[in-house]
């Protein structure tokens, strides 16, 4: 693994920890909802003018995390696929048997 993957790697584990860290702090420390005030403010107006107001498919907070999760682990996969011919070298290229991009 060279540097650059080594330091993007810790970064990455880095900023997920500090996520985590400061949800778990704000819902089950301080008590915070994980519901923005700005769909609250949508639901109200919606209920006031007489309108259905709901989502498409129904998830529920645990299928919310579990979405958001395979969403999370499906981008990485296709970022991960598509992002290292951009920073392929002409040594690296040599070394896997095609050609540069740069």
């Amino acid at each position: 693994m060279d540097k650059f993957t080594k330091y993007a790697l810790l970064i990455m584990v880095a900023a997920v920890a500090l996520m985590i860290i400061s949800t778990y702090i704000g819902v089950f420390i301080y008590g915070g909802s994980m519901e923005t005030k700005y769909i609250a403010i949508i639901e109200n107006e919606a209920e006031e003018l007489g309108l259905n107001f709901g989502h498409l498919v129904e998830l529920g907070e645990e299928g919310e995390y579990i979405a958001f999760s395979a969403a999370g682990a499906i981008t990485g996969f296709l970022m991960g696929y598509l992002i290292p011919p951009i920073f392929e070298t002409k040594k690296t290229a040599k070394q896997n048997g095609g050609e540069t991009n740069a």
